[in-house]
């Protein structure tokens, strides 16, 4: 059984670093936050705002992880799209 696992993890780590950057990051920064956010606040769950209604800290920290990477990734779409779209400076006759 152990013969199968080396070679296994070493395929999977092969295929993980052919990923571009931010799919690597992708799967692995939300699972990081998810981890943070439990060791930080345990696995009790959050309360939501003062109510009853308990969240999964990893579960948070996930959601916060991904929300916090897609927006990344789009501010540096953004940023790229307005530096490639500039209108040349007008000047007056």
């Amino acid at each position: 059984m152990l013969k199968h696992v080396g070679p296994l993890a070493k395929d999977i780590w092969s295929w993980f670093r052919r990923r571009s950057l931010f799919v690597q990051l992708l799967l692995v920064f939300p699972v990081t936050c998810a981890v943070v956010l439990t060791v930080l606040a345990g696995n009790m769950g959050l309360a939501l705002m003062g109510t009853a209604v308990a969240l999964s800290a990893p579960l948070v920290g996930w959601l916060c992880g991904l929300i916090a990477l897609v927006l990344a990734k789009t501010g540096l779409v953004i940023a790229k799209d307005k530096k490639t779209t500039r209108e040349p400076k007008r000047t007056l006759p």
